[in-house]
């Protein structure tokens, strides 16, 4: 009975006796502060995994990911601009013998999209070298409405380059004159005219175009169109050769405008003009 008291004092002080060492002991808590600043990380290796001569500190971010603003980066109302069509005029020097001269208005919305207005007036005055009559389309007007896409709605809105759309009409009158007619059978030569023939058309077009600044909020634009003829009403007694705004049978078409652009708003790359 004493020899089992001996043992289990014995087993007391030492117990006793190692407490101080337990109570000494700090228990590091695991560090999971999300705000807390990124430690630089010590690497051993380069990223194809060959051994450096001296080990590099380096900060790497976790996430470098940002997404893309695929937005717009200008203000809704950007700029309002007003062109002039030359290009016909040029033609004429070319011996064109149909011109249609318009004015156009447009409003830029975020440098991005482009309501647009045309505004114009068309006539020709034809007659064919080996032809047997004579085409004269009165000065008639036309109109057009539709929308540009600027590709570089993030770029400087000094430069574009765009894909529309054209929805026009016209209501037009013209003259066919010195038709002659021969008849080898009784050998005679008949001669009449076809005046005041009144017609009107509905016609579609695809744009493509560039537009470049050349002084301050003086630009030059250039474009190519594709027509389509939705709807053309034959006269009483003809078919209109001319329609103003849409040319004379040709699907193909250009314009060429002098544009001045009134800004709605300032930006960085107004203020970098000299």
């Amino acid at each position: 009975m004493k020899r089992n008291m001996r043992i289990l004092l014995t087993l007391i002080s030492i117990f006793v006796a190692t407490l101080p060492g337990f109570a000494q002991k700090k228990i590091t808590p695991v560090d999971n502060d999300p705000t807390k600043p990124q430690q630089p990380t010590l690497h051993y290796y380069d990223k194809h995994g060959n051994p450096l001569n001296e080990p590099v500190l380096f900060l790497a971010e976790l996430d470098t990911v940002t997404k893309v603003n695929s937005g717009p980066v200008y203000p809704l109302l950007q700029s309002v601009s007003v062109g002039v069509n030359f290009f016909d005029a040029i033609m004429k020097l070319a011996g064109q013998t149909h011109q249609s001269y318009d004015v156009w208005a447009s409003l830029s919305l975020h440098n991005w999209f482009e309501p647009i207005v045309e505004f114009g007036i068309g006539f020709a005055d034809n007659h064919p070298d080996e032809g047997n009559f004579r085409y004269k389309g009165k000065p008639s007007f036309y109109g057009k409405i539709g929308i540009n896409y600027n590709f570089l709605y993030k770029s400087n809105p000094d430069y574009q380059v765009y894909l529309g759309l054209r929805g026009g009409y016209s209501s037009f009158s013209y003259d066919i004159t010195d038709i002659t007619i021969n008849s080898s059978y009784w050998d005679q030569t008949n001669r009449f005219s076809l005046t005041d023939q009144k017609a009107h058309a509905f016609y579609g077009e695809v744009v493509a175009g560039i537009k470049v600044m050349l002084w301050k909020n003086i630009s030059m634009g250039w474009n190519l169109r594709y027509r389509h003829k939705f709807k053309v009403s034959d006269a009483a007694n003809s078919t209109p050769w001319f329609i103003p705004g849409c040319g004379a049978g040709a699907s193909l078409g250009a314009s060429f405008s002098l544009i001045y652009t009134l800004p709605l708003h300032k930006t960085k790359e107004m203020e970098q003009r000299p």
